[in-house]
C-alpha cells in the first residue's frame, strides 16, 4: 500500500507536531504584514496538530484517522501549503510566501520518505496468524471429539438437572431471575 521510506511514522508525527506549533507561532514571531497570511498560518498549524493527534499511530491521542487517510491528507495539505500564498492573496509578502512554499515541498518529501505501513502490516499479519491458529485449534478439538466415537453433545455448560445423570458433565449453577437482574445492575 505504501512505499517504505527511511523515516519511521513516529518521526513523521513528531515533525507534524513541531511544524504545527511553528505555523501557529511564526506569524507572531515574524510579524506577518498580511492578516490572511497570519490566519492561514494559524489554521494550518491547528490542522497539522489535529491530524497528527488523531492518526492511528504511536503519538496519537485518539486513533481516529487511519494511516492511509493521513497519507492522503498529507498530499492535500502539501498542495494547499504551496498554493496558499496565491489562493489567499499574500504572495506579495516574501517571508510567509517562502515559508509556505518551503513547508509544502518539505511536507511532500517527508510524506514520500515515511514508512507508514511497516508496523500496521506486521500487526495485521500477527493478528491473522493468531486467528488462524485459533481456528485450527478449534477444528482439532471438534475433530478429536468426533473421532472419539462419542455422538453426545458437548455438555460443559449444562444446567442442574439437565445433565441426564452424566457425572462427567460440568454443571453450571442455575441462576434465578432475580440473581440475573441484580447482576445486570452491578
Amino acid at each position: 500500500m505504501f512505499k517504505e521510506g527511511p523515516f519511521p511514522a513516529f518521526l513523521h508525527g513528531l515533525v507534524e507536531y513541531v511544524a504545527g506549533a511553528l505555523f501557529i507561532a511564526l506569524p507572531l514571531l515574524l510579524d506577518y504584514d498580511s492578516g490572511a497570511a497570519t490566519g492561514v498560518s494559524i489554521v494550518i498549524g491547528v490542522i497539522l496538530i489535529g491530524v497528527a493527534a488523531s492518526t492511528d499511530w504511536g503519538l496519537s491521542l485518539n486513533n481516529q484517522i487511519p494511516k492511509a487517510a493521513h497519507f492522503a491528507l498529507d498530499w492535500v495539505l502539501a498542495g494547499v501549503l504551496i498554493a496558499a500564498p496565491f489562493l489567499f492573496g499574500f504572495s506579495g509578502e516574501s517571508t510567509p510566501t517562502a515559508i509556505f512554499i518551503a513547508a509544502g515541498v518539505l511536507h511532500i518529501l517527508l510524506t514520500i520518505g515515511t514508512r507508514f505501513g511497516a508496523k500496521a502490516d506486521g500487526e495485521r499479519e500477527a493478528r491473522a496468524k493468531s486467528s488462524s491458529s485459533k481456528a485450527a485449534r478449534d477444528r482439532e478439538a471438534s475433530t478429536s471429539r468426533s473421532a472419539s466415537g462419542s455422538d453426545e453433545p458437548d455438555r460443559r455448560f449444562v444446567r442442574e438437572g439437565d445433565a441426564g445423570g452424566d457425572p462427567a458433565a460440568v454443571q453450571a449453577p442455575a441462576a434465578s431471575t432475580s440473581d440475573r437482574s441484580s447482576a445486570r445492575r452491578n
